[in-house]
């Protein structure tokens, strides 16, 4: 009877140690299950239960910015040609620079590609360094920036090259841990930001109310500059056919998604204005402002730099920032716009076709969420 007892006993105590399990679950994004499963392996774990077990067991520790910089160099290392030794990590050695060169020259202008191509070989190897803020720190913040714009160029050549994300995660770790930013006005800060800063202000811009709002739409949407307004504002338009060469202004309205293609042609010094593409309800309102000067683009400065903490100026440089994002434009086609391009004959192939071009132009601000046809004034 007592034999039986027990044994109840340790029945019962068996039954209520089953019952006292739990299942833990997470959600991830579908997207993220190889980056989770590759994280799970850098722990030493196969399953979620093994993960468990290693957090209440406490041998999980969270690392220091420094030590996931070094494990960031690790990865790196390891999907690069050669195999770390001593802490020491020449990974962008391995890389034929002349074919980043010829990358550069294909992607951007080529004084740009020259500029990124000499600052990338006189300082990467301070950046990849272990005191990248020490060094960088001591140059001039303007040169500085032409530092961090070639090694983010270099991340995406190595991205587009080999298809490893490493190296650009690495870099924007290494700059943000060591606030590599720090100090740099807006106009250098742009070439830098992400994909996110630029819709964070799209949105800013979008959502201003008012004459001013729609003096600082007019800016993002047109990316001239501000003199370049004043002139499309008030040079006659030629109604003779698109292709002619007369010294007033070329306008097709494209029917099939509200926009206007503006053929420019202004020149002053040796900063230009090709070509520009608008939504037409933005275009048709500007040609009928009684007045529209320098006083409305001080207004809409000040209230930007309020609002958004960006000059005016800014937006040209967004403009050309979406109008290249996953290569939504082509290189000649962004250039041009941005009137930077100086051969006749690529002016001519890029304009040749405004339905397509707008129909480009549309398509960028998509990227960003922005319905640019049906944007209201």
């Amino acid at each position: 009877m007592i034999r039986m007892q027990k044994e109840l006993e340790v029945k019962s105590n068996f039954t209520k140690s089953k019952t006292e399990w739990i299942s833990v679950t997470a959600r991830i994004r579908r997207k993220e299950q190889d980056l989770f499963n590759l994280q799970l392996k850098r722990l030493q774990c196969e399953t979620l239960n093994e993960l468990a077990k290693v957090v209440i067991a406490g041998k999980l520790k969270r690392i220091t910015e420094d030590e996931e910089i070094e494990i960031m160099k690790m990865q790196a290392q390891s999907s690069g040609l050669i195999t770390a030794q001593s802490g020491y990590y020449d990974f962008y050695k391995k890389v034929d620079v002349n074919d980043f060169l010829k990358w550069l020259k294909e992607n951007y202008h080529i004084h740009t590609a020259n500029c990124y191509y000499s600052y990338y070989l006189k300082y990467i190897d301070i950046f990849f360094g272990p005191r990248p803020g020490e060094e960088l720190f001591k140059i001039n913040p303007h040169k500085r920036s032409w530092i961090l714009q070639s090694v983010k160029r270099f991340g995406d050549y190595y991205l587009n090259k080999y298809g490893s994300i490493d190296v650009k995660q690495l870099i924007f770790r290494t700059i943000e841990r060591h606030q590599l930013n720090k100090n740099l006005d807006m106009k250098d800060r742009i070439y830098l930001v992400s994909p996110q800063f630029v819709a964070e202000k799209i949105d800013k811009i979008i959502a201003m109310p008012g004459e001013i709002g729609y003096t600082c739409r007019l800016g993002l949407f047109c990316g001239l500059r501000e003199q370049e307004i004043f002139y499309i504002k008030e040079k006659p338009i030629c109604y003779q056919a698109y292709g002619c060469n007369c010294e007033k202004l070329h306008v097709v309205n494209c029917q099939n998604n509200n926009m206007t293609v503006i053929a420019i042609g202004w020149s002053r010094g040796n900063k230009k204005a090709i070509a520009t593409v608008l939504p037409t309800n933005y275009w048709d309102n500007l040609r009928d402002l009684p007045q529209f000067d320098r006083y409305d683009i001080q207004a809409a400065h000040r209230i930007l730099k309020r609002e958004a903490n960006i000059a005016y100026i800014i937006m040209r440089k967004i403009h050309y920032n979406v109008m290249r994002f996953n290569n939504a434009l082509e290189l000649d086609e962004a250039e041009v716009l941005a009137g930077r391009f100086s051969s006749v004959s690529a002016r001519h192939y890029v304009l040749n076709d405004p339905e397509k071009l707008s129909g480009k132009y549309v398509s960028a601000w998509q990227n960003f969420g922005v319905q640019i046809p049906k944007i209201k004034i």
